[in-house]
């Protein structure tokens, strides 16, 4: 039979295990840094880089569409020049783009070629030719590529990277590793145009969503060729951060709108065993600190309250229900040592 010293021995080892348990499972709210550090990141950017890679396959950059610019070494041939010895022959010269974006070249001089493709300056010399010779016939290749272009943003290796050649923003994402855990859905795309500076948008999660049924916008941006200049950048995603009586605590990304029960979806669900039904949902209203907002999941599923939407930076908590934590703790840590009311009673007695 027990005794009631026995029955002190496993409940006092029972209180300092429940006592252990919840001094090791409080976190500081208030403190972004000390929470951020607890939680482990999580994201889709695996599904957005498959996705990207699947379109790269199928797409490539056009050559003449490419912009000449600074550094860029042309071949310019004139194919109906006369020669001196009778006849025509073609005359190529072979020049580099200054930095000013000019080039010198014979009868004209300088002619401006930054800016335009190699068509475009076909025509253009066409036109400035034919004040000295009769139907002018011209050709120009590019036959080095100096450009460069900046990536920046959540990718695995922003930088600067060279333009060898055409290159689309799909090939410019794949240079820089594509993109990393803290990348939203978004692509952002500055350049200086003719007008000033201009911007586009590229939708990643529609991409990664279904890469064969992009629309017909989305899918010219994205296999638009990078021109020289270009900043691509992918900015990094909200993040919203579950912690308690979930299977998968951890920050995730805010790549679309998430209602609650959705973000707890996301973090593998409610672990029943621990959790009671009130959720805490904490909000940075201001820079003093974060705002608690109470839900009542059980309201929530039976459709007498709105579910309502995560932003950015909120920290949802789902709080562990205190008895059958410690029940949890104490039985499954006394369990696992091997411990149990009878071994308490043989050890005491002994």
């Amino acid at each position: 039979m027990i005794s009631n010293r026995n029955v002190l021995i496993f409940f006092g080892l029972a209180f300092a295990v429940f006592l252990y348990s919840c001094s090791t499972s409080s976190v500081n709210y208030s403190d972004p840094n000390v929470l951020e550090a607890k939680l482990k990141a999580q994201s889709s950017s695996a599904e957005i880089n498959k996705a990207l890679a699947s379109l790269a396959l199928t797409t490539a950059a056009v050559a003449g569409d490419y912009r000449i610019g600074p550094d860029d070494l042309l071949q310019i041939t004139l194919y109906n020049i006369t020669a001196t010895e009778g006849g025509l022959t073609p005359r190529t010269v072979t020049l580099r783009v200054s930095q000013q974006g000019l080039v010198s070249l014979p009868l004209i001089g300088e002619v401006k070629v930054s800016g335009l493709t190699s068509s475009g300056l076909e025509r253009e010399l066409q036109k400035q030719y034919e004040k000295y010779i009769y139907n002018p016939q011209v050709g120009v290749q590019i036959t080095e590529y100096r450009q460069r272009a900046s990536i920046i943003g959540a990718v695995q290796k922003p930088g600067v990277y060279e333009l060898s050649g055409p290159k689309t923003v799909i090939d410019l994402l794949a240079l820089a590793g594509g993109v990393s855990d803290r990348a939203g859905t978004q692509v952002h795309i500055y350049r200086q145009g003719p007008n000033g500076p201009e911007s586009q948008i590229i939708d990643l999660l529609v991409l990664a969503s279904n890469a064969t049924l992009i629309n017909a916008s989305n899918a010219g941006l994205i296999t638009m060729p990078v021109q020289a200049g270009d900043i691509i950048n992918v900015p990094p995603a909200g993040m919203f951060f579950v912690d308690g009586a979930v299977k998968s605590p951890g920050s995730y990304p805010l790549g679309r709108r998430y209602s609650l029960t959705q973000a707890l979806a996301t973090a593998g669900g409610i672990n029943l065993d621990l959790s009671g039904s009130d959720v805490t949902i904490f909000r940075r209203k201001s820079t003093s600190g974060l705002e608690p907002i109470n839900v009542d999941l059980d309201a929530i599923y039976a459709g007498s309250v709105s579910d309502p939407q995560i932003e950015a930076d909120d920290v949802i908590l789902v709080p562990i229900n205190g008895l059958k934590y410690a029940y949890q703790r104490v039985f499954g840590q006394l369990l696992g040592w091997g411990i149990s009311i009878a071994g308490v009673a043989a050890m005491s007695g002994s």
